[in-house]
C-alpha cells in the first residue's frame, strides 16, 4: 500500500511540474457590438488548448487585421495549474465604402448583427464616354451596368476556415477594342490558415457575351487552388520580409480547357533606417490549352509594366520583375524614425518582363506618395517605357 501511495504522489507531483498547461476559460471585455462568440471563434483560441504564447499573439494580430476593433488587449491570468485568457477590445465603425471592379460603388458591412459576417455591394452607374470637357477631361455619363453582391465569414463558427461568395451581374463592360454586353459571375471559395501559411479553394462560374467578336462568347466553370505564405498586411514592421502566393486553375466549358497557373514572390528589407527597398516577382505559365481571351496573360498598363499601353504583350508564359525603393520622410522632411511617422515616400521603379510570343519589355519611374491624416495615401507616377512617358495617379 505505501508503495501505491508513494507511486501515487510522484506521478501527481510530474503532472505539476511538466504537465500541459491549458487554456480553461475564455473572457471578452470592451464588446458592445460584437458578439463574445465572434471574437473567441476570430481569435482561433479555443479552450482546451495547450498555452502556447505565439498563438496568443497571433491571436491578437487576427483580431487587430479584422477590422473590427481599433486595439486588442490580451491578458493571461492563472487559474489553479492552468489559465483564463481575457481579451479585450475596442470596437471601431464597420461600415465602409466598397470600390469593385469597372467603377463599381457601394457600401460594406465587415460585422454583420455583430457575427463578423462582411456582407458588400455595389452598382455600377457611372462611365466615361470619348466626349471631353476642355478637350482633355472625360465626360461622365449615367447609365446601368449591372450590380454585384458578396459575404465572407472569416473564422466561420470556429472552424478556422474564411468562407467567401460572390455574384456580379454587369452590362456594358469595355474590353480592350471591344464591348462585354454581358459579363456574369459567381464565385465561393474556403480559405483554412496553418502557422504563416493559408490554403485556399474556390469554384467559379462565368460566362460573357461580346459586342464586335460574338465568336469570343465563352461559358465556364473554373476550379481554383491556392497557397499563401507569409504576412502580407505587416510586412514593414520587420528589417526583412519574404512572401508570396500561388494560383493553379483549371478551367473548362464548351470549347475551352486550360491548365495555368500564376505566383508572385516579394521580398522587403530595410536598408538603413526606414530607407527600404521592395521586390516583386511574378511568373505566369499555361501548361495547357488555351483560356478565353478575358482569362489569358496580359502585360502592361496601370497593373503591372507601367510605359507600356495596356495589353501591350499576350504572352502565354512570362517572368515579371518590379523593383521599388523609398525614402520614408516626415512632415518636415527629415528621415522618418517609424514607418507610422512617414508623411512622404519619394520613390524609384525599375520594372521588365520577358516571356513568350515576343514578350519583352522595360520601364523606370519615379513616384511620390503623400499619406494624408485621413488615412488615405495619394501617389502621383511619372513612367517611361516603350511607349513613352506615361502618367500615373495611386489612391490608397
Amino acid at each position: 500500500m505505501k508503495r501505491v501511495m508513494v507511486l501515487a504522489v510522484f506521478a501527481v507531483l510530474v503532472v505539476s511540474l511538466f504537465g500541459v498547461n491549458r487554456i480553461v476559460e475564455i473572457t471578452v471585455e470592451g464588446n458592445v457590438k460584437t458578439l463574445a462568440s465572434t471574437v473567441r471563434n476570430l481569435s482561433g483560441v479555443k479552450i482546451g488548448d495547450e498555452f502556447d504564447i505565439e498563438k496568443i499573439y497571433r491571436a491578437k494580430r487576427t483580431l487587430q487585421d479584422s477590422g473590427l476593433f481599433t486595439d486588442v488587449y490580451m491578458q493571461i491570468k492563472p487559474v489553479e495549474n492552468d489559465y483564463r485568457l481575457v481579451i479585450t477590445v475596442e470596437e471601431t465603425n464597420t461600415i465602409y465604402p466598397y470600390l469593385g471592379q469597372y467603377l463599381t460603388i457601394g457600401v460594406g458591412e465587415r460585422n454583420l448583427l455583430g457575427t463578423g459576417v462582411n456582407i458588400y455591394g455595389g452598382l455600377r452607374f457611372l462611365r466615361f464616354t470619348d466626349k471631353k470637357f476642355l478637350g482633355f477631361i472625360p465626360q461622365p455619363q449615367l447609365f446601368w451596368g449591372g450590380f454585384t453582391i458578396g459575404a465572407g465569414y472569416a473564422q466561420a463558427l470556429g472552424t478556422g476556415i474564411d468562407f467567401i461568395t460572390e455574384l456580379t451581374l454587369f452590362k456594358e463592360v469595355p474590353w480592350q477594342t471591344d464591348l462585354l454586353l454581358t459579363l456574369n459571375r459567381f464565385k465561393l471559395g474556403a480559405s483554412y490558415p496553418f502557422g504563416d501559411y493559408v490554403a485556399g479553394v474556390s469554384y467559379t462560374f462565368e460566362n460573357a457575351t461580346f459586342d464586335a467578336s460574338p465568336a469570343n462568347d465563352y461559358s465556364i466553370s473554373i476550379i481554383s487552388g491556392a497557397l499563401a505564405f507569409g504576412d502580407v498586411e505587416n510586412y514593414r514592421q520587420e528589417r526583412a520580409n519574404l512572401y508570396g502566393h500561388t494560383v493553379l486553375s483549371y478551367g473548362f466549358g464548351k470549347g475551352y480547357s486550360y491548365l495555368q497557373q500564376t505566383a508572385e514572390l516579394n521580398f522587403w528589407y530595410r536598408i538603413i533606417g526606414r530607407i527600404y527597398i521592395l521586390s516583386t516577382t511574378r511568373v505566369g505559365v499555361t501548361y495547357l490549352g488555351t483560356a478565353p481571351v478575358t482569362k489569358q496573360f496580359y502585360i502592361g498598363g496601370s497593373t503591372d509594366l507601367k510605359g507600356w499601353n495596356a495589353y501591350s504583350f499576350n504572352p502565354g508564359h512570362f517572368v515579371f520583375e518590379a523593383v521599388e525603393a523609398g525614402v520614408p520622410l516626415t512632415e518636415s522632411f527629415g528621415i522618418a524614425p517609424s514607418d507610422e511617422l512617414s508623411a512622404y515616400i519619394p520613390k524609384l521603379y525599375l520594372m521588365g518582363v520577358a516571356g513568350t510570343d515576343k514578350t519583352l519589355g522595360l520601364s523606370i519611374g519615379i513616384g511620390f506618395e503623400w499619406r494624408t491624416p485621413l488615412g488615405i495615401a495619394f501617389e502621383p507616377q511619372i513612367f517611361f517605357g516603350g511607349d513613352g512617358f506615361k502618367f500615373y495617379f495611386e489612391l490608397r
